[in-house]
């Protein structure tokens, strides 16, 4: 059994969930440490209940891991461990992290993100603010993550692909089953820009009581949730909780006061979340972090920027062409030195180097 086969193994057991495979990891040294442990020694490390002993002590079902692992090579998709260097930095630094995560596209270059969550019945307004909030803040070098449920989550997607940098869907079922089933094509596109992934493994349906648990991993992938229109009950509220949990910012949209959708986001803001109106408020607010983040991504840019854009103005295109270089990795580097207060953005989405004063 490989590295892999070990990891997925361990995830299929039953009852043996993120925080109890850490703790046996902390014990054994590696799942395949785990799967050779006697019962004896199983039974001595004294924190895990019956039905996880038996569970253990019973063994991995092989059938499924290789069910497993056909799947995810007929979709092309792959699983990642956390022992991976392609597991998310990020997302490790939650209490509960997935031990795996099955993914169908790319995580690579994902940070900065953020997250847009809200109601799966949003009003125009809301549907308008959550397009337009992703898309601009994917111009700006920022990665979109969200939940793919209907509404909010949906507009959040397709905002980010009219952007330039990722999008991904974290679901809260395999990654073979997209629910809800209208976003299926959406998913095609979102996996071509970014990602689908899941801490469910293929054909594992979608149920109430994985949502929850999917929440937190959309927090724990960024450095801070947007809640767009969300009433008192929704699920999005959860995120915003996990979000503090995790120690990211909380941000909320503010709407019309007779509209039960803002219910959500004006709580959230009474408690002290960030009231954010555009996405250079976001920006703004994640400035300590993305200076960190971009840093090292943009650092090799910076210096030809200022000199391209210091005769004339430039925009984003204009600029990545004249360095030949990627698009998200020049508009990486302009939020950068836009944060640094180095250059400033003009009418007609133009660059122009900043003045400096004696």
């Amino acid at each position: 059994m490989d590295s892999i086969e070990a990891w997925i193994a361990l995830d299929l057991m039953s009852h043996i969930g993120p925080r109890t495979v850490s703790r046996l990891i902390e014990v054994f040294g590696s799942p395949e440490g785990i799967m050779k442990a006697k019962p004896s020694a199983i039974r001595a490390i004294g924190f895990l209940n019956t039905l996880q002993i038996n569970a253990l002590s019973t063994g991995p079902d092989m059938n499924a891991v290789k069910k497993v692992l056909r799947w995810l090579e007929e979709m092309h998709a792959y699983a990642v461990c956390l022992t991976d260097p392609d597991y998310p930095p990020i997302l490790k630094e939650i209490v509960d992290p997935p031990s795996v995560l099955y993914v169908k596209g790319s995580l690579e270059d994902l940070q900065p993100a953020v997250a847009i969550v809200g109601t799966r019945s949003p009003s125009h307004y809301g549907v308008e603010v959550a397009f337009s909030l992703a898309r601009d803040l994917s111009l700006q070098g920022i990665s979109i993550v969200s939940g793919l449920a209907r509404g909010i989550d949906t507009q959040a997607h397709l905002g980010a692909l009219q952007g330039i940098s990722k999008t991904v869907a974290v679901l809260g079922s395999g990654i073979d089953i997209i629910y809800p089933q209208e976003n299926k094509q959406l998913t095609e596109e979102i996996a071509q820009k970014g990602a689908i992934i899941s801490e469910f493994p293929p054909g594992f349906s979608p149920k109430a009581e994985n949502f929850p648990r999917r929440n937190r991993i959309i927090s724990g992938l960024c450095s801070a949730v947007i809640i767009v229109e969300a009433t008192q009950q929704s699920g999005a509220l959860i995120t915003a909780r996990h979000a503090l949990e995790q120690g990211r910012l909380c941000m909320a949209v503010p709407g019309a006061i007779n509209n039960i959708r803002s219910r959500g986001p004006h709580s959230l803001i009474r408690q002290g979340a960030l009231l954010v109106e555009s996405a250079n408020d976001v920006i703004t607010e994640i400035a300590p972090q993305l200076k960190g983040m971009l840093q090292e991504q943009a650092k090799a840019h910076q210096g030809g920027i200022i000199d391209l854009i210091s005769g004339q103005p430039m925009n984003l295109e204009e600029i990545a062409v004249a360095l030949k270089t990627d698009i998200m990795e020049a508009a990486k580097a302009i939020t950068l030195l836009e944060l640094k207060g180095d250059i400033e953005r003009i009418e007609g989405n133009r660059f122009t180097a900043r003045r400096k004063h004696a």
